[in-house]
Order: C-alpha cells, then sequence, then structure tokens
C-alpha cells in the first residue's frame, strides 16, 4: 500500500512529465493527489523538495530499467542497444526526464543533480557496452564508444524534440531505427 510520501512523489513525478518543474506547483501536487496541504508539509518542505524527490525517483526507475534491458537482452551489443532504442516511446510526451531540462528553474543546482546522474548512468553503461564491444573485436576499432554514447542519448532526446515541435508521435521510433541502421555497419562478426 503507498504512503501519503509516496502519493506525493508519485502524482509529482506525473506533474513532471506532463506540465514540468516551472509549470507545476504545490496546488496542482494536491489537487490530483488528494492530499491535504498539512500532510504535503509534513512529508517536504517546499515544491522543490517534492521535485527533487520525484527526480531521484525517476531516474532509480529508468536507469533500473535500461541495466535490466542490457542484462537481460539475448545477443550482442547491437541486440542490446536495439532493445533499448525501441522501448515504446511517445514524442508528444516527451522524455519523463529530458522534459525536466529544458525549464529555466532546472539551472539549481540541487533540481539537476538527478537528471544529470540519469543521463550519466544511461551514457556510462552506454559507453561500456561500446567500450565492450570494441575490445570483444565486435565493434569497429574507429569507432568512439563516449561518442556513440552521446549520439545514442541524443538520438532519443533530439527525437524527442522533433517530434514535439513536428506533433508526431512515432518520430522517436522512426529516429530510433535510423540509428540501429547506422550503427549495424559499425558492428563486426
Amino acid at each position: 500500500m503507498a504512503t501519503t510520501r509516496d502519493l506525493l512523489v508519485d502524482t509529482m513525478k506525473q506533474l513532471l512529465w506532463e506540465r514540468g518543474y516551472d509549470a507545476t506547483s504545490p496546488n496542482h501536487v494536491l489537487e490530483r493527489s488528494g492530499v491535504g496541504k498539512g500532510s504535503f508539509y509534513h512529508h517536504f518542505k517546499s515544491k522543490k523538495d517534492l521535485a527533487i524527490a520525484a527526480m531521484e525517483s525517476r531516474a532509480d526507475e529508468l536507469i533500473a530499467e535500461f541495466e535490466q534491458i542490457i542484462r537481460s537482452t539475448e545477443g550482442d551489443w547491437l541486440d542490446k542497444v536495439s532493445a533499448y532504442l525501441l522501448l515504446p516511446r511517445d514524442a508528444l510526451k516527451g522524455c519523463r526526464m529530458g522534459r525536466i531540462v529544458q525549464d529555466p528553474s532546472v539551472e539549481d543546482p540541487a533540481l539537476i543533480a538527478p537528471l544529470q546522474r540519469y543521463f550519466v548512468a544511461i551514457h556510462q553503461g552506454l559507453s561500456a557496452l561500446y567500450a565492450k564491444a570494441q575490445a570483444e573485436g565486435k565493434l569497429q576499432p574507429e569507432c568512439s564508444p563516449d561518442g556513440l554514447a552521446t549520439a545514442t542519448v541524443s538520438v532519443i532526446q533530439g527525437s524527442f524534440v522533433y517530434g514535439r515541435a513536428v506533433v508526431q508521435a512515432g518520430v522517436v521510433t522512426a529516429a530510433c531505427e535510423t540509428f540501429i541502421g547506422l550503427l549495424a555497419v559499425q558492428r563486426l562478426n
């Protein structure tokens, strides 16, 4: 059974995804969650504290999801990266973490920390996967594992932005499928 604190965190996660940080107020959280103001302030001193808890929780979920896909997907490095890239993503909704980066208030170091932790973890995981493939002779030696990791994250995040701009939900999938094709050219058997 979810606690009041969990309900507030889960509600904030959803609102951050839908509205972003700046456009979400404590009243939005209270209305959506049905929690009273006293309970809100019993668990969190401020909107910022709740947002940090929500972003930390979301980062944990998404990092665990990434790690599970990489661990459990059968096949080589390209199969693992493909499984991650082809997760269902709706460009119109935006990334559950990347969406928040756009808000001006997120320049606050305490707010950016969970976002950095998430993006660094995904980048490092991809870079390690590419480096391992290269060490095993399964990826072109000219490829930079770090550069490929940056490109992989950028394809996802950039296609979210582009998809929202052109109002096309399937843009992320199309971009990821194209990128997988480009990665396949770098595969060595």
